[in-house]
């Protein structure tokens, strides 16, 4: 579709204040019947995870681990304001597009020659271990494909996070019981298990564990106070969400062979896994979400 910046620029051009040295549009829904108070929470966690990820000199696509910010505004218990992600589509909105075929083929569509193939590529990488790392440390469910986005540069960008912290669809039936969604399309749309794409999702995955272990005591104090006498779902264990959140980060490894083995083992685990399948396909048959 027509890219925002184009749309903003179009809108400012026949607005009669349009010339206002302070003019600006902003692209939001109005949402009802849901506490997005929670939600808020989550954003200023994932906002304290983004901080050790940049502290560590891995902030940004180029180099490290991506993640977007956008903003909540609760205006009640039930009401709120959520800022949209222009140029962005969710998976399941690409997914049933009449030409979708993969995620690989879309990048080689949509992204054209080498350059700038590679580039959202590698886009696609750093948004990838860097959400799988707040997946895993916030125990964030519901990662359904209505629930994860694509931009036009090639980052996913997660949302909608009523389901962390212990709490999933389900209950303690959950399907979703690996760290974080890795499906072997995800992997293919990287170049494939031996590509030098995966390799690099894996390194960021060890580098992003090891910055997160080092700012721990930030994250954790933040989750504390939060926590406190929380009206909220996910807070309903108390210190107990801290504690499960501290034994995650494995702070007791303390060389780099430790948490690269550790890294390791969580991507064995999410790869393919049964359960996201299952939950997938669930959510496919009850909600015509696209796996």
């Amino acid at each position: 579709g027509e890219p925002w910046v184009d749309k903003r620029e179009r809108i400012r051009r026949s607005s009669p204040i349009g010339g206002e040295p302070t003019w600006n549009l902003v692209s939001c829904i109005v949402k009802s019947n849901d506490d997005l108070r929670q939600e808020v929470c989550a954003l200023q966690i994932i906002a304290a995870c983004n901080d050790a990820f940049e502290a560590a000199g891995l902030g940004g696509d180029e180099t490290g681990l991506w993640l977007r910010h956008y903003s909540i505004v609760p205006t009640g218990a039930s009401t709120g304001i959520i800022e949209t992600m222009a140029d962005a589509v969710s998976l399941d909105g690409l997914k049933k597009a009449k030409e979708f075929t993969t995620l690989k083929h879309h990048f080689h569509v949509a992204h054209g020659g080498d350059g700038r193939h590679a580039k959202a590529r590698k886009a696609f990488v750093s948004s990838m271990a860097a959400y799988s790392l707040v997946c895993h440390l916030l125990g964030l469910k519901d990662r359904h494909n209505g629930n994860i986005l694509l931009d036009s540069f090639g980052h996913v960008i997660h949302i909608d996070f009523g389901f962390l912290l212990g709490q999933a669809p389900g209950g303690s039936f959950s399907l979703e019981r690996v760290p974080f969604k890795l499906t072997a399309e995800h992997v293919d749309a990287m170049g494939g298990w031996s590509s030098d794409g995966f390799a690099d999702f894996v390194v960021l995955l060890a580098c992003g564990f090891a910055a997160l272990q080092k700012h721990a005591s930030k994250i954790l104090h933040l989750v504390e106070i939060m926590a406190k006498d929380s009206p909220f779902p996910c807070f309903k264990n108390g210190p107990a969400c801290v504690d499960k959140m501290r034994a995650k980060l494995k702070l007791h490894f303390t060389t780099k062979e430790q948490v690269a083995h550790h890294v390791a083992e969580l991507v064995r685990q999410s790869y393919n896994a049964y359960g996201t399948r299952q939950y997938d396909s669930f959510q496919y048959l009850t909600n015509g979400i696209y796996s």
